[in-house]
């Protein structure tokens, strides 16, 4: 960790903070991988992933609009399913106005941090790869030029895809340094604890994280010019 970096006192944000960011790629049929809507900064407050997923099963929480968040996850759980459980919640709302003004439109998630596994604690943790079953096969966008294209050569590493995933407007980042992930996953616990049953209550005081990441336009067509 860099000497401007303290665990002792509160951040709001992740500038400081040694992390590898999700980058986009951008092929024939589109883009994968991740980034900010705009160039403006996205930003929420820290809650465990788990928490948003059990508010989201509840729909008497359902309201037009919630507090922005950021959800934290360890590598563990962060597959294809995951991310599709989060965005859909999201897309049922748009992100309030209490950590400042939103202008891209998107949903309450803000983003997403990756937390490495607890070295103490990986006794029978399962790893997925994120390369699909038949990587550059079915339900990539390699799919009609592979042959083979149907095989399932990876089905020893559970491969969900999520490296094919669009995560346009899902800014995400990967917490390698074990203390420091340590201390962001106390937090998001104790945040996501806070809310009890309804994601709208303790929004202040709150450890927030920031991102600015924007890496393109979330559709793009052949032969336009990315910027």
């Amino acid at each position: 960790m860099s000497a401007a970096t303290t665990l002792n006192e509160p951040f709001n944000n992740l500038e400081k903070l040694p992390h590898s960011p999700c980058v986009t790629l951008y092929h024939r049929n589109g883009r994968v991988g991740c980034g900010t809507l705009e160039r403006g900064v996205m930003t929420g407050r820290l809650l465990h992933w788990s928490a948003v997923v059990s508010n989201g099963s509840n729909e008497s929480n359902a309201q037009s609009s919630l507090p922005p968040y950021v959800a934290v996850l360890d590598e563990a759980d962060y597959t294809s399913q995951t991310i599709e459980m989060l965005q859909t919640f999201s897309s049922n709302f748009v992100a309030g106005d209490e950590y400042g003004p939103v202008t891209d439109g998107g949903g309450p998630l803000r983003g997403v941090l990756v937390l490495s596994t607890d070295p103490s604690n990986v006794d029978g943790v399962t790893f997925p790869s994120p390369e699909p079953l038949t990587p550059q096969g079915d339900g990539t966008p390699m799919e009609y030029l592979s042959v083979g294209s149907s095989y399932e050569w990876n089905v020893n590493n559970n491969g969900d895809g999520l490296t094919f995933a669009n995560m346009s407007g899902v800014p995400t980042v990967y917490v390698a340094d074990s203390q420091t992930a340590a201390y962001l996953r106390n937090v998001a616990s104790e945040q996501a604890n806070s809310i009890s049953s309804d994601l709208t209550t303790a929004v202040y005081p709150s450890v927030l994280s920031e991102f600015n990441y924007y890496m393109g336009p979330s559709e793009t067509t052949d032969g336009t010019k990315v910027t």
